[in-house]
């Protein structure tokens, strides 16, 4: 049997008895602790309903009772929403670490200076016009 967090988003105007009444039809009450939690507005509207109640059970079950379970469920008009989470499963993730930042040194970076820069540049453009000068001469001849 493993162990699993039940959450459950139920229609404002069902009872607590008629969900106590689904869930207990499959699991088993020795097992399942069943709390109300609140009733409040939603983030947005599901099925045209901006409000719900939320239900959270912790239970001990077996696997194919949890598939009746999510069965139900979906079937059932008054469940909004509903979560799953084995807990047995869940235990063992642990949180990934995050990687620090360093700086990095780039040591075959050529020194670069704007002068150096700008003087490349005009070598590049005076290079480029007397090619151009050339090419437009041999096309004249």
């Amino acid at each position: 049997m493993s162990k699993y967090e039940i959450m459950i988003l139920v229609n404002p105007t069902s009872t607590e008895e008629s969900v106590k009444e689904l869930l207990f039809s499959v699991l088993d009450e020795k097992n399942t602790k069943f709390e109300r939690l609140e009733r409040t507005e939603l983030a947005y509207p599901i099925n045209k309903l901006t409000r719900a109640s939320y239900y959270l059970i912790l239970t001990k079950a077996q696997p194919e009772s949890i598939k009746e379970l999510t069965r139900k469920f979906n079937i059932d008009k008054t469940i909004l929403r509903s979560l799953i989470i084995n807990l047995n499963s869940e235990k063992g993730l642990k949180p990934r670490k995050q990687k620090r930042f360093t700086k990095r040194i780039f040591e075959n970076r050529r020194p670069s200076d704007k002068s150096e820069n700008k003087e490349t540049t005009e070598e590049r453009k005076t290079e480029s016009r007397k090619t151009f000068v050339k090419k437009t001469e041999q096309v004249e001849k």
